[in-house]
This record gives C-alpha cells, structure tokens and sequence, in this order.
C-alpha cells in the first residue's frame, strides 16, 4: 500500500508542527522519518494512523484519501517505544487480542495466526510467558507480532528500538528489517538515530522544524546532501564545517589557502561554508601536490580506526589515517589532499549546497 501526504500541515494552536509537506512512502518500502526532537517525526506518523486529526491537507493510502477516517478504520498497525503489552496476558495471548473483533475467525485460527507471527519475530518459544517475564528485546517482538496480526497493510513504528541498549538495539533494527521484508509491508519508521535509519531503510525521509529537508536512499543522502543541515545531521564522526571566503579561485580558511576546485565557479568574495568529511582527507603523497597544509593537535583512535585532528580556521578538521599513529606527533605541519568525495560548499547564511 502506497502511503501519499499532500501540503500536510499540523498545528498545536499557533505553533506549528508539520508545515505542508509532501512524501510518498513507496508500497512495500521501509521508510524512516528521521530528524532531531521536535521535528514532526512522530506527529506525521500519528497522522498517518489517525491518533490525531491534521489541521490541513490530504492522506491517501493508494487512491483513497484517509484523512477523516477513523483509527480503527484504517487497517494500519503501530509498534510504540514502550512496548504497550497487556501485562496480565500471555504472550500468546497478547498477540491474539487484536484478532479478538475479528468475529468470523474461529478461536483455533485465531490461535494458529498468533504462532505464525510467533514463529516470524522468534518468541515461539516464549507463548506462555508474561511481559514482565521477557527481556525489553522480547517485548518489542512481541509487540510487532501483534501489530501484525491482523495483516495490515501499512506498519508504524514510533521510536520502537528507544527503549533498549546498544547490543539490543543492534539485533532489533536487523529484525525488523528481516520480518518487514519477509512480510512486504510498508513500513514507516520513526528515528532520531542516523544510525539505525541509514541501515535499514530503502529510503529516508529527513525532517527539520516540521519541513522536509531531503527525500533520498540512506547513501544518497550521505553522499549527496542538499543542505548543510542534511550534510551535519549525518556522519559519524560529524563532518567538519569551516567558514572561510571565495578569494582568488580558492577556498580562504582565515589565512589559510585550500585548493579545492568546487570553488572555481563560486563568485568572488562570497562567504562560503567547505563541509569535509572525515574519509574525505588523506596525507599528501610526495609526488603530488597538497591542497593545504595544517598542524596536527591531537590523535586517537577508535576500534580499527585511527584518527587525527588539525585545525582550520579555528575549526577542527579530523581525518583517518593509513599510516601508522607513531609516524605523526602534535604539532607537526602536514600537507593535506582532498580525495574524490566528501567534500562539499554551502552558502553561510542560508545552508544551501553550492557544490
């Protein structure tokens, strides 16, 4: 089922919390909302559902626009963050109740479906236990089956990994991404953690102050930001952001010079922004020319990755290294060299992507 938002707008009496904006969730798709507290992430998924009326603005699911149909009618099924278990019910239980209104389904179908989507989330095992017997992984699978009991077409899931520690937080966004393509449901998934939504998502949605910033698969949108904010928002380590001014066909950093050819076209004396991702810069080769040279500050490594930090403009720019930590020390002058992405020009007043 294609999902269709047509200028949704939402307002909270005079603050406004989704300002007209347009998305298509493809049928079958696992979509993520993602964005910072207070962009409207989950007061569109609520829309969608139907827990809150929008102030303007149309919902299709496929042809049919849903906007003044009620919750119970929209066939749509929501996983929340805190689970919202039954506690004095079985597992079993817990994923038949939603089928309870289904009349015309027998109580051994009834039963037959809840294994199913027992067996599906793996807590087959568990039917006899009750939530408070279940660790906060199982819980979440459990809530899923029940989501998916009556087969819904479309599948909400509001900040369902919130809850749970890094580990199982790991398993989880793997899980629901296996059950969501085993199942072919559209799914919607609301995230503030780039993290889990670039590594499950067929495409993200990327929100800030109730607009859309960027609509784009998980590697486009780190590889081809359209703004600064889509361009800080993802990356971890965060992309480095000097502010300098367009001189001479160059990049000015204070009283540093960088040569980077996206500048060419730039007009002259323009105040600019260079966004550098951290893969972005390499030590210079002996026999090819620097783009710019910098001190080292300090040096670090984390896991299997080593890296060093030199400043530009006041700003620091980190860096991986190849090389071995022993072979640079702070303070040292180095000659820097742009590789062939991860550098990007921005406007300094409007974050615009200039190149």
């Amino acid at each position: 089922m294609q999902i269709r938002l047509e200028n949704l707008l939402k307002k909270f009496n005079e603050t406004t919390a989704v300002d007209h904006v347009n998305i298509t969730f493809q049928e079958g798709a696992l979509t993520a909302l993602l964005g910072p507290s207070g962009c409207g992430k989950s007061t569109i998924l609520n829309m969608i559902a139907g827990i809150l009326p929008p102030t303007d603005g149309k919902i299709y699911f496929g042809e049919n626009d849903v906007a003044e149909v009620p919750m119970e009618k929209r066939g749509v099924g929501m996983v929340f963050q805190n689970y919202s278990l039954y506690p004095h019910m079985t597992v079993l239980q817990n994923i038949c109740f939603p089928l309870e209104s289904k009349k015309e389904l027998k109580k051994a179908a009834r039963i037959e479906r809840a294994k199913e989507l027992a067996k599906l989330t793996r807590v087959d095992e568990l039917l006899s236990r009750r939530p408070g017997e279940l660790s906060g992984g199982q819980q979440q699978r459990v809530a899923i089956a029940r989501a998916l009991a009556k087969e819904p077409e479309i599948l909400l899931l509001d900040e369902p990994l919130s809850n749970l520690d890094a580990r199982l937080r790991l398993e989880m966004r793997e899980e629901i991404r296996r059950i969501q393509q085993e199942t072919h449901v559209t799914a919607v998934f609301v995230t503030h953690d780039q993290e889990e939504a670039m590594s499950i998502s067929d495409e993200v949605v990327l929100l800030k102050g109730g607009t859309v910033q960027q609509v784009a698969a998980p590697q486009t949108l780190y590889d081809n930001p359209s703004n600064q904010f889509a361009a800080t928002f993802l990356g971890n380590p965060p992309i480095c952001i000097v502010n300098g001014i367009v001189q001479s066909g160059r990049f000015m950093a204070g009283n540093t010079p960088v040569r980077w050819d996206g500048v060419k076209h730039v007009e002259e004396g323009r105040k600019v922004a260079l966004g550098i991702r951290s893969e972005a810069l390499k030590l210079s080769n002996t026999n090819e020319e620097a783009d710019f040279e910098a001190t080292i500050q300090s040096k670090y490594i984390i896991g299997r990755d080593a890296l060093a930090v030199v400043e530009l403009n006041g700003q620091p720019v980190r860096f991986y290294l190849t090389e071995d930590l022993d072979c640079l020390s702070d303070g040292d002058l180095v000659s820097l060299t742009f590789r062939n992405k991860g550098v990007f020009l921005f406007d300094c007043e409007t974050g615009a992507r200039l190149s």
